[in-house]
């Protein structure tokens, strides 16, 4: 990820302004050691501790994402159960775990081994040790997934040809063994397999109706994810200020009634 994307900016900031602005703010993160343990200076995380190298400077200065994270998080009520899949290191986890408090629940699913331990050092950092973690990924079938690495070292995808294999598990499976409670909110970011997600959940979301929140990955992801959701009675909207959901990224679904 490009920093000047990790810093919020976007297509609208002026083109010259992002390449000074970038160049001014990376000489002096460069020197921040990456084993670093900061506090993320603003956003829903805000006083949270974070380790600096964990992922791109953005996330502990607060402006990773956050025109997606704080109205998912300011969503979140005392005592709601979240599913966040496609955890990553933490970035949704941490300040759901604070906002859902100690009578609420987070479960964070997510595979790979070295988010893995980043995740679970922010956890015991930031004393939640209620936070369930679920070290496999989510897909359509229990079984096993070969991942490979994304953009970044912290961004993995399903692939045939990974070079990791892991443990996967569908979501009515794990409810069923688990014994969890169902969950009022879920968030799913899983680079390509949205689909495969919520086909493996299929019982667990017509049943139970939490809103979900999708980062979808291309057009097909869009469609499968649409006529699926659509089946369950959800209606969709965009989280992108402009688009329509045809053309967004990012979709909030909702179940009608």
């Amino acid at each position: 990820m490009r920093l000047t994307r990790s810093m919020g900016l976007n297509r609208r900031t002026p083109t010259a302004f992002r390449s000074r602005l970038a160049r001014l703010i990376r000489l002096p993160l460069r020197l921040i050691p990456s084993s670093a343990i900061v506090p993320i200076l603003s956003g829903p995380g805000r006083g949270m501790r974070w380790i600096v190298g964990s992922a791109p400077h953005g996330a502990w200065l607060g402006v990773l994402e956050r025109d997606k994270l704080t109205p998912f998080v300011a969503r979140l009520q005392r005592g709601m159960t979240v599913w966040d899949i496609g955890a990553n290191v933490g970035l949704y986890t941490l300040p759901s775990a604070r906002a859902v408090g100690p009578s609420g629940q987070v479960v964070a699913f997510e595979p790979m081994p070295r988010n893995l331990g980043f995740l679970r050092r922010h956890l015991t950092l930031n004393g939640l040790e209620g936070v369930v973690v679920c070290d496999v990924a989510v897909s359509d079938a229990t079984g096993t997934l070969k991942m490979a690495e994304g953009d970044s070292p912290s961004e993995f995808h399903a692939d045939a040809g990974g070079s990791v294999e892991v443990r996967a598990v569908t979501l009515d499976d794990w409810l069923s063994e688990s014994g969890a409670p169902p969950p009022d909110v879920v968030k799913i970011d899983v680079e390509g397999s949205d689909d495969a997600v919520l086909r493996g959940g299929a019982r667990s979301f017509a049943k139970y109706r939490p809103s979900i929140y999708l980062a979808l990955h291309g057009e097909r992801q869009r469609r499968a994810c649409r006529d699926l959701l659509a089946s369950w009675g959800y209606v969709v909207t965009s989280l992108e200020p402009g688009l329509v959901p045809d053309l967004s990224s990012e979709w909030l679904a909702e179940p009608l009634g």
